[in-house]
């Protein structure tokens, strides 16, 4: 162990990068993509618009 850092030595802590993503962890960041593209991609509403310019 480094004295230092209480890792042993020649070991980064934090995330290795050169370890591959799973399958799983894919799967969410693809879904959460894909919810997140729909939903900017989504309309407003003209009532919810009409309300917000009462605001002005």
């Amino acid at each position: 162990m480094s004295p230092k850092t209480g890792s042993p030595s020649g070991e980064t802590s934090g995330k290795d990068t050169t370890r591959k993503t799973p399958a799983k962890t894919q799967d969410v960041n693809g879904a959460l993509r894909r919810a997140y593209e729909s939903t900017v991609d989504e309309t407003i509403p003209q009532s919810l618009l009409d309300l917000l310019s009462k605001l002005d």
